[in-house]
């Protein structure tokens, strides 16, 4: 909608009530100084450096130099931010979630005992330096070129369905968590019924790595960020592994040991991540479609 000889007041009227009665999130874009005001008001304000000044600009969220590239920003940076926001906060939640689910049913287990399986420096640093690296790396991944994406708009307009990030995916997510977290207690309870005072030390290893492998199953495109990021994650759950001995048992660390361990984060992340592939070939998204 274009709005012109109006005064700032009303521009931002109209940017309101636009909001208001559509009930969709608004963009204005403008490149004088009585434009200021319907930037401001709108969801997200874009300015364009012009003869008149740079108020607009100033006062925007998003500055360009000319109309031409609204093309790139929205098709192109929009996109990505769209879809990268949507996985993070669902696998934040998910990252949250079953780490939950695994002291629930670790009390279960244990005959309701109220005692944390996880604390300390171990809970505090699967927040942090344990996931952090890997997960935040999934805001680097492209699923297609930049190329790509201007020659099919249509991969733009898919967003707008609410495909990416709605209640469907939410309880996808919530699924994952809770057959992940199960798998892992139980199955650890089951290779290793020898040893269930390390119990700490065999389902956290298989945690770590079902998340990074996780990380892996969401992204279209690896890149080295997120294979340097892994493997960092990895080397200094290693090094914790051996210096945090108040949290970890080494004396029984053995090949055996980690065949198990393999055997559990397998069997908590293959059949879902077989079952995506399989979705994705039986019902392909647009974007599929269009890379094929």
């Amino acid at each position: 909608m274009c709005v012109c000889r109006c005064s700032p007041t009303q521009k931002a009227l109209i940017t309101q009530k636009i909001a208001l009665y559509t009930k969709k999130r608004t963009a204005a874009i403008g490149d004088g100084g009585n434009d200021v005001g319907m930037i401001l008001e709108a969801n997200v304000g874009i300015g364009i450096v012009g003869k008149e000044g740079k108020q607009a600009s100033l006062a925007s969220d998003f500055s360009i130099d000319e109309f031409k590239y609204l093309r790139r920003l929205i098709l192109w940076h929009g996109r990505l931010s769209y879809k990268r926001s949507a996985v993070l906060s669902q696998f934040v939640i998910h990252r949250g979630l079953i780490i939950a689910i695994i002291q629930a049913i670790f009390s279960i287990i244990f005959y309701f005992v109220a005692i944390a399986i996880y604390n300390g420096y171990l809970i505090l640093g699967y927040a942090t330096i344990y996931t952090m690296f890997p997960v935040f790396s999934l805001v680097t991944d492209e699923d297609c070129s930049e190329s790509v994406v201007l020659k099919f708009p249509i991969l733009y307009s898919t967003l707008q369905k609410g495909r990416v990030l709605n209640t469907k995916t939410f309880l996808i997510w919530m699924w994952k968590s809770l057959f992940q977290g199960t798998i892992i207690m139980v199955g650890s309870v089951v290779f290793f019924h020898e040893s269930l005072t390390n119990i700490v030390t065999i389902t956290f290893s298989a945690l770590i790595v079902c998340e990074i492998l996780n990380v892996f199953s969401e992204v279209y495109k690896v890149n080295s960020k997120m294979v340097i990021s892994s493997i960092l994650t990895l080397l200094i759950y290693f090094m914790s592994i051996g210096l945090l001995r108040n949290y970890f048992n080494t004396s029984y660390i053995t090949w055996e040991f980690v065949l198990k361990v393999i055997a559990v984060t397998l069997a908590s992340w293959a059949p879902l991540h077989i079952a995506r592939m399989i979705y994705d070939c039986v019902d392909p998204s647009e974007h599929q479609k269009i890379m094929k």
